[in-house]
């Protein structure tokens, strides 16, 4: 128990260390707090696996924000990738999408949303078999991603959605994450 507590302190000194301020104006409607508290848990998930922390990109967060908008306004609430509803998608981006039928979500919840993935990861290359259970926590610690851009949107039925887009994409079919 103690190795794991020295270790876990260790972790979030080298995050906090090297931590990027997310801006007041973060680029969607996701708060400053919420943006910096989803950064800070991505870079966390990143430092136990040793790749770079992700930066905070304003232009994907409003990438994201627009896409969060149409599923909530658009598309009946319906989680969707933007690739399989035939709309143009940026190539250099990968994205993780999350729902929560309740209120009160955000960023942060999203984001260990997606990390609880790693009980069901196994370090290897990604396969078409594998890629479903555990694509959301990959493209988190993708080696090759540097940004991240949260945006959320409430649906008429007050379900959120929250839409992640990182930069450069991950998750690539026959590639390890890191």
């Amino acid at each position: 128990m103690k190795t794991f507590i020295i270790i876990t302190l260790s972790l979030i000194t080298a995050v906090t260390a090297f931590a990027q301020k997310v801006p007041v104006f973060t680029g969607s409607k996701v708060t400053q707090d919420d943006a910096q508290k989803a950064l800070d848990f991505h870079n966390l998930a990143r430092a136990e696996v040793g790749v770079t922390g992700l930066k905070w990109s304003v232009e994907l967060a409003e990438y994201a924000q627009q896409w969060a908008n149409y599923l909530a306004n658009n598309n009946g609430c319906n989680i969707e990738h933007r690739s399989r509803l035939g709309e143009k998608t940026r190539k250099d981006t990968g994205e993780n999408i999350y729902f929560y039928s309740g209120s009160n979500s955000g960023a942060i919840d999203a984001s260990k949303s997606w990390y609880s993935e790693i009980s069901q990861y196994t370090y290897r290359t990604l396969t078409h078999q594998n890629f479903y259970a555990t694509g959301h926590y990959t493209q988190m610690i993708w080696k090759n991603t540097k940004y991240v851009g949260i945006g959320m949107a409430i649906c008429p039925s007050g379900a959120t959605i929250i839409v992640a887009n990182y930069s450069p994409a991950g998750n690539y079919i026959g590639e390890k994450p890191y």
